[in-house]
């Protein structure tokens, strides 16, 4: 019985065409899903190797075409049930939202293309480039699109550097960057740029001179002047000062002399050894900035005086003896004639000389080094730390964005005459104005360190804080002497910058926080180099997101699981919804 019912019959043996076309459409109903879904694992499958693996990114872009061919022959295989879907009640439907879907695309996609053209225009809108990153990585310091617009000529820039490597690759994205902004924003003259590898184009590199590498070669078109910038190690090769400066060489702007005193004790501007107390690190910063640096004596300062030769800056760095009348006099001559003077204290040896000089502008050096309890870098009470969160530091162009500044051992700079006090000219304006840039805390003293060696404060031979440790002065003459009257009818400016330390300037101490950003800003302010103010090289903000393990896995969980069970969730209550 068994046997027999599992036997073919008569008629099923029998040939049967509607049953083979029945067949036929199952199978191709299965090809079709197979093609279906090959060609869209084809086209993620190509966008994953595209976007994450992109050393073969060609064969990414292979697979999304195979993935299209597929789907489109599909389409020619399926074109009835595409129109029935599409014109069908429900494709109706799914066609109004589609073409919302895509209109609103293609409108997304055309107002990104037509910000992307004004941005890459030369005359671009100034609302279009926001930079909000904590320290502005991207966009040019105020100062530099000022020189950038008193540039008088084209000019080409030419970088030498090779792309090999991963680290050189990721370099050459940075410079590029900051070149690139460069262009964007010289709309007076074309400023152009091109990269050579030194290694593939060695004769070009001979051509221009540059025997280091990377470095960039500065070019003016016209002039055909030029200036080697060579790069450094590290993540920022360049920096944007590097670039005005040879900028500011190639446009041929005035050096201004900024001249060191000798002859009283004063700190070494030729030595270079990082762990000494010369000054060699801070000359090298100032020749960057296209200063002309010289060390002069006070008889040599006389001569230049003499000459009507007036350098824009005069620096008294750490005088310690033998700073007589006659020297005092040659200084008070040349802030006279309109000059500018940064003079830095040495605490306790600071000679009479300098004492009375500074006394004729009112300002009085204080006997003592200066202890701060409340502010100091430990073991040493004497080794001041002045910050801005705790208001030490004062808002100026001198000190602006500064956070924190050391100073191994500092006298403290005091105003000897009130401001009801100080002469007036006739014009009405005041002969001195004095502008405290920083000071220490409430718990600060001023000790003689030399007459005792105890670090404690006494009520009757020590001066209680808080104290000014930078002390600015305007001024159009010394108080009791006449101001000057230049050809033009007006008076003759003067400025000072004094401060209570000399070793926050010296090779050991400079590179410590914001040091050598004081001594280089005082000297742009004094020669009135505003726009090099504050352009400085920008670090990147590092901000690190701590986690406690449940923490970290809450995020990877619910990032990998939460919303698509959400998303799931919801497409299900809708679907039971409408069923």
């Amino acid at each position: 019985m068994n046997n027999k019912e599992k036997r073919p019959s008569i008629e099923s043996t029998k040939f049967n065409f509607s049953r083979l076309a029945s067949s036929i459409k199952q199978n191709i109903r299965s090809v079709k899903q197979g093609v279906l879904l090959s060609g869209l694992l084809s086209i993620v499958l190509g966008f994953i190797i595209w976007i994450f693996l992109r050393d073969i990114s060609q064969i990414g872009l292979w697979f999304v075409l195979v993935g299209l061919i597929l789907l489109i022959l599909l389409g020619l295989l399926s074109w009835r049930s595409i129109l029935f879907f599409i014109f069908g009640r429900r494709g109706r439907y799914g066609l109004n939202s589609s073409i919302i879907f895509l209109s609103s695309l293609g409108l997304i996609i055309v107002i990104n293309s037509l910000l992307y053209w004004l941005v890459s225009q030369p005359n671009q809108p100034e609302w279009l480039r926001v930079d909000t990153t904590a320290t502005k990585q991207f966009i040019l310091e105020d100062q530099a699109v000022k020189v950038i617009a008193n540039l008088k000529e084209d000019v080409k820039i030419t970088v030498f550097i090779a792309t090999n490597t991963p680290e050189k690759a990721a370099g050459w994205r940075s410079i590029e960057d900051l070149l690139l902004e460069f262009k964007r924003r010289s709309k007076k003259v074309d400023l152009s740029y091109e990269r050579i590898d030194p290694e593939l184009d060695p004769s070009s590199a001979a051509k221009y001179g540059v025997n280091y590498f990377p470095s960039l070669v500065i070019e003016g078109i016209d002039s055909r002047r030029s200036q080697i910038i060579n790069g450094r190690q590290g993540t920022t090769i360049f920096s944007e000062q590097d670039i005005i400066t040879g900028l500011l060489i190639v446009s041929q702007i005035k050096q201004k002399k900024v001249i060191f005193l000798t002859g009283h004790g004063e700190r070494d501007i030729t030595d270079f050894d990082q762990t000494s107390k010369g000054m060699g690190l801070i000359y090298s910063d100032l020749m960057t900035q296209n200063y002309k640096v010289l060390s002069a004596t006070s008889q040599e300062l006389a001569i230049l005086l003499s000459e009507e030769n007036i350098p824009a800056v005069v620096v008294i760095a750490g005088a310690e003896k033998g700073f007589s009348i006659q020297d005092s006099a040659i200084i008070s001559e040349y802030l006279w004639m309109g000059g500018s003077l940064l003079v830095l204290i040495e605490p306790e040896l600071t000679p009479e000389g300098i004492k009375t000089f500074l006394y004729k502008f009112g300002l009085a050096v204080g006997e003592g080094t200066i202890f701060d309890m409340a502010s100091f870098v430990a073991p040493k009470p004497s080794y001041l730390q002045l910050k801005k969160t705790n208001g030490q530091i004062l808002p100026h162009e001198i000190t602006k964005d500064f956070d924190v500044l050391y100073f191994p051992g500092s006298a403290y700079i005091g105003s000897t005459y009130s401001p009801d006090t100080i002469p007036i000219a006739e014009n009405g304006e005041p002969f001195v104005i004095h502008v405290p840039l920083a000071f220490t805390t409430l718990e600060s003293w001023a000790q003689k360190t030399q007459e005792n060696e105890t670090v404690k404060y006494n009520s009757e031979s020590d001066t209680l804080g808080p104290f000014p440790t930078i002390m600015l002065v305007e001024a159009i003459s010394e108080i009791g002497k006449s101001p000057k009257e230049k050809s033009d009818g007006t008076l003759a400016q003067t400025s000072i910058v004094v401060i209570g330390d000399t070793d926050f300037a010296s090779n050991k101490y400079s590179s410590s926080a914001k040091n050598a950003d004081l001594f280089v800003n005082s000297i742009n302010w004094l020669a009135k180099d505003y726009e090099l103010i504050t352009i400085r090289p920008k670090t990147a903000a590092f901000r690190e997101l701590v986690l406690t393990k449940s923490e970290r896995d809450f995020i990877r969980w619910s990032g990998w699981l939460l919303m698509p069970i959400s998303i799931g969730i919801a497409g299900m209550v809708s679907w039971w919804r409408r069923r």
